[in-house]
């Protein structure tokens, strides 16, 4: 039902901006939007409760600024929430999808923060019953993002090079997922003007006339994973 009406939303926003485009309010202008897509950069696919928690409103608003970029196509939508349109290859999104909450992230940083930890170890450090981590553990093993290790009675978890390779890769990326930035503002008349650009952190500066706003996206998500 929830999804349905998100389709609908997207659709009826289209039909309003194709109906009257000089009426169309700035995409980024908003304040509040920005920091929807900001936090959509920094976690691609993350959890739309989190990203309330973080910014200190409502799910819902979270949601319906996220139609709204959606629909400049700033945005891509998935099952569960929202990733930036081009910012990840489509083959990562299952990692993202995982790793889309805190507690999940904060198991994978814990096993690349200590090597050789056993799987009792990791959940006391992460505060996690061992049936739930295991379920993680399970997830991040599919993704190659760790392996489990039979020593003895214990089994012990280290992490592999999968993450690291990834964010390898991904400069490129990142540098065609800023240069689509620039091109929808450009294309909105938003006269951007780049401050900073490097594979990890975009800034400019846009607006109409004497209205200029910034926006500051973090395009390196990789390392996120680990925050």
């Amino acid at each position: 039902m929830t999804k349905r009406m998100g389709r609908a939303f997207l659709a009826a926003i289209k039909k309003e901006a194709e109906a009257a485009p000089g009426a169309r309010e700035s995409v980024l202008g908003n304040p509040q939007r920005r920091r929807v897509f900001q936090s959509l950069c920094l976690h691609p696919a993350g959890s739309i409760a989190e990203v309330a928690r973080a910014l200190g409103v409502s799910p819902a608003t979270v949601r319906f600024h996220a139609l709204r970029l959606a629909a400049a196509a700033y945005l891509a939508a998935t099952d569960e929430s929202f990733v930036p349109a081009g910012l990840v290859p489509p083959d990562d999104l299952p990692l993202f999808r995982a790793l889309a909450t805190a507690p999940a992230r904060r198991a994978l940083a814990a096993a690349y923060g200590t090597a050789g930890l056993s799987v009792g170890e990791l959940a006391d450090a992460v505060g996690m019953s061992r049936q739930a981590l295991a379920s993680l553990l399970d997830s991040f093993e599919a993704l190659g993002l760790v392996s489990r290790v039979a020593d003895g009675r214990f089994t012990r978890v280290y992490a592999t090079r999968g993450l690291e390779e990834r964010r390898e890769r991904h400069a490129p990326r990142a540098r065609q997922f800023c240069e689509s930035v620039l091109r929808r503002l450009a294309a909105e008349g938003e006269a951007p003007a780049v401050l900073r650009q490097t594979p990890a952190e975009f800034q400019c500066r846009f607006g109409r006339g004497s209205l200029r706003a910034l926006l500051e996206l973090r395009v390196e998500p990789y390392s996120a994973l680990l925050m």
